[in-house]
């Protein structure tokens, strides 16, 4: 890697996410900071960019990257952000956060991420307060 890579948004909308209480996949090769690092890049965001938010120079946003490149074996920026997705390692993907996204992860043999997780719990509670609310009335 020797200049900025910059990987842009996905057509549908945004990369994956940048929560504050994610954690790495069990068994990641990439440390937390690495991830974030990693999940900036994804979401588009330049070097300049992520080295402000997260307080480090673009150079040390450059040395990670080249970290993440070498654990990963990717020679890209995308095929890193590709591998991380293939192996679970960031399980968000654009558009995630509702049903029809967790259907999709189901879709695509891969773990849902917690976003849609939460959505499908969400949207399996309302279906039980529903049906609940139709027997009492039907009663």
């Amino acid at each position: 890697m020797t200049a900025p890579a910059q990987v842009g948004p996905s057509p549908v909308g945004g990369g994956p996410a940048v929560s504050p209480d994610w954690k790495p996949a069990m068994g990641s090769p990439l440390t937390m900071h690495q991830l974030d690092v990693l999940r900036r890049i994804a979401n588009g965001h330049s070097w300049r960019r992520i080295g402000q938010d997260l307080g480090i120079t673009v150079g040390g946003v450059g040395s990670v990257g080249k970290q993440i490149l070498r654990k990963l074996g990717a020679g890209t920026s995308a095929q890193a952000v590709d591998i991380a997705h293939r192996r679970s390692l960031m399980t968000e993907r654009p558009g995630c956060g509702d049903r029809a996204a967790y259907l999709r992860h189901l879709r695509r043999p891969e773990p849902a991420c917690w976003r849609c997780l939460a959505a499908n719990a969400a949207h399996e509670a309302d279906r039980r307060a529903a049906r609940k609310a139709a027997n009492i009335h039907a009663a």
